[in-house]
């Protein structure tokens, strides 16, 4: 296959900038769709993290350490700058924008300029990449950091010299910021260099040398950090152990995302957190640092693995074959719900099937005529083994995304070029390895992958959260006429009854609610709204109670308190508020505990509170 020696820079130009239209009209809608204003778990996250950070405390609270910092952090600057989360939008487009531009680069540093304009196109319409762009979540910047470190480590084959060395160690090391795993990227780009430079090979203590101190400013950097929030000096935030656990216990034998009982229902990252470290220390009968909390799951998921070997390989080749299905698997936002508010990602074809049939043969034959071609084959490498060890999930999966880009486009090349030349027989040949592999990406799906139903629970409420009640209650009727009776629907328009101040419609649809699902504490605590709204405060008090047992937080504690006071029980009312505080609540729920253990605050009636119905 022969290449041109270049392409022209106007035609790059042009393929930036239907990428960053792409992306700009899907924002359009997006800021639009309900998905937008009901943040998923990890979304919710890192809004949390960014307004810590924003506020001046620096996200340096236990909670912040389970995850990855960098994208909190950039959040937060965001947020202190503007004050508003939309800049984070535009950041990621113009973030996106300049992947399609590395992934050209890298086709380009292999002297494949025509394949990296082809590539740049691809991306420009990955439906995925344009869906993240308009999300409070990293994938954008994980794709980012991988096609660049490509970029980089291509330029490091060419001059392996201390200084490039230095700062590729550098720029590892900012990559565990923004994804532990990335980790891996560092001993795999050794590993590339030695296999494609003689020069690496002879001088290779010198760039050990300047890698290791760029890899260990950063590294050093967020030890630091970890120590502050927890005494412990590991560069790797603490839910490794916790994520591991998820995957392998008794209870999952499977090896399936999800949360084991002690946890509960809510798969937000702070549930998680607070359950396994609550039963930690139950286990334990002491406090643990939120290091020993991960460390005892570790220990527990590394005792379950050895004792279930076998099991748990054969888990791990499951989960590579859902890595070759065409869906997107579910994890904090649904793939198929962006493209029913999105004309953009409506029309594009779902991406990972195309991208897995053109991607694997083109990347096979690049290696075989060029081993540079390592670099591509080093972030798949850490994405396999990622993915079989921890989840075949859509955002896991599209971190490494670039590479089936580029051996897309380098497919695509080779069949215009054997058309050209009239290798009728290599064509055919060529053609058909892709039918292949397309076949058994259906296969997969088909085998594996169960349809994914529409997270209408999400879209009600991010119609509720934006105002358009309406469309709340036309989604809640669109689902009451495919399922009657679905889990959930009662619960949403008892909120809605709440807000719409009809507390007896509001407390008819929240019992049924409770009958269908009595262990959310959410519907018992709208349940105590109503029920003290028409006056019952006694049943008020009795659901509060219950809702503070499902979900034990200092503001459960003051609505106990507060509808005990109101009942004229003042010793039960102070003992609740005392207790409040020893939950580490919020500096301004702080506040109103103290005012209400005045000695005035627990015999006045105007001291009780009114809150809001929870969500």
């Amino acid at each position: 296959m022969n290449d041109e020696a270049g392409v022209p820079r106007r035609a790059v130009a042009w393929v930036l900038v239907v990428t960053a239209s792409l992306r700009l009209i899907h924002l359009y809608f997006a800021i639009r769709s309900p998905l937008t204003y009901q943040p998923g778990p990890d979304e919710a996250y890192y809004i949390a993290f960014g307004r810590d950070v924003a506020s001046g405390t620096g996200g340096m609270q236990p909670m912040f350490g389970f995850m990855d910092p960098f994208y909190g952090y950039l959040v937060g600057a965001v947020l202190r700058l503007t004050g508003s989360l939309f800049p984070i939008y535009l950041l990621q487009i113009a973030l996106d924008t300049g992947t399609a531009y590395g992934v050209y680069r890298i086709a380009s540093a292999l002297g494949r300029h025509r394949t990296g304009v082809v590539a740049a196109s691809l991306y420009a319409c990955t439906g995925t990449a344009i869906a993240y762009t308009a999300a409070i979540l990293k994938p954008t910047c994980d794709v980012a950091f991988v096609t660049w470190w490509s970029v980089l480590l291509l330029r490091l084959v060419r001059e392996p010299t201390p200084r490039q060395w230095l700062l590729f160690g550098a720029y590892c090391g900012f990559g565990v910021a923004i994804r532990s795993n990335l980790l891996l990227m560092t001993p795999l780009a050794v590993a590339v260099v030695f296999a494609c430079s003689a020069d690496a090979r002879r001088r290779w203590l010198p760039g050990a040398a300047a890698l290791v101190v760029g890899l260990a400013v950063p590294l050093a950097m967020l030890a630091a950090r970890n120590h502050a929030i927890s005494g412990n000096w590991s560069p790797l935030p603490t839910n490794g152990g916790v994520v591991l656990h998820q995957l392998y216990n008794e209870d999952n034998p499977q090896s399936r995302s999800g949360v084991p009982r002690f946890v509960g229902r809510y798969a937000a990252p702070f549930d998680i957190w607070r359950g396994y470290a609550h039963e930690a220390e139950r286990r334990a009968g002491h406090a643990l640092r939120p290091h020993e909390v991960s460390a005892y799951w570790q220990h527990e998921a590394l005792g379950y693995l050895a004792a279930h070997p076998a099991q748990s390989m054969a888990n791990g080749i499951r989960k590579l074959r859902e890595f070759s299905a065409y869906p997107e698997v579910p994890n904090t936002r649904s793939y198929g719900d962006e493209r029913r508010f999105s004309p953009v990602l409506s029309v594009l074809p779902l991406p990972f099937g195309w991208l897995f049939a053109l991607g694997f043969p083109g990347l096979a034959l690049w290696l075989r005529r060029d081993r540079r071609a390592l670099a591509l084959w080093a972030p798949v490498a850490m994405g396999l083994a990622t993915i079989a060890v921890f989840f075949a999930e859509d955002r896991f999966r599209f971190d490494f995304i670039g590479p089936f880009i580029l051996g897309s486009a380098y497919w695509l090349v080779a069949l215009v070029d054997e058309f050209r030349a009239r290798h009728i027989a290599r064509l055919a040949g060529a053609v058909a390895i892709s039918a292949a592999l397309g076949a058994w990406t259906i296969v997969q799906a088909h085998q594996l992958i169960p349809p994914f139903p529409s997270d209408w629970q999400r879209i009600t409420w991010g119609y509720i959260r934006s105002g358009r009640n309406g469309d709340a209650q036309r989604e809640l009727d669109r689902v009451e006429r495919a399922t009657p009776d679905a889990t959930g629907v009662h619960e949403l328009r008892g909120f809605i009854a709440l807000r719409n101040g009809q507390p007896e419609v509001a407390a008819a649809h929240l019992e049924r609610a409770l009958a269908q699902r009595p262990d959310v504490a959410t519907t018992w605590q709208n349940y105590s709204l109503a029920a003290e709204r028409l006056g019952d405060t006694r049943t008020a008090l009795a659901a509060a109670q219950r809702a503070e047992v499902l979900d034990p937080t200092a503001e459960a504690a003051v609505r106990v308190g507060d509808l005990q006071a109101a009942l004229g029980r003042v010793d039960d009312a102070r003992a609740s508020w005392r207790g409040a505080l020893a939950r580490s609540p919020s500096p301004a729920t702080v506040a109103d505990i103290r005012q209400r253990l005045t000695p005035m605050a627990a015999a006045q009636d105007d001291t009780l509170r009114h809150p809001t119905p929870s969500n």
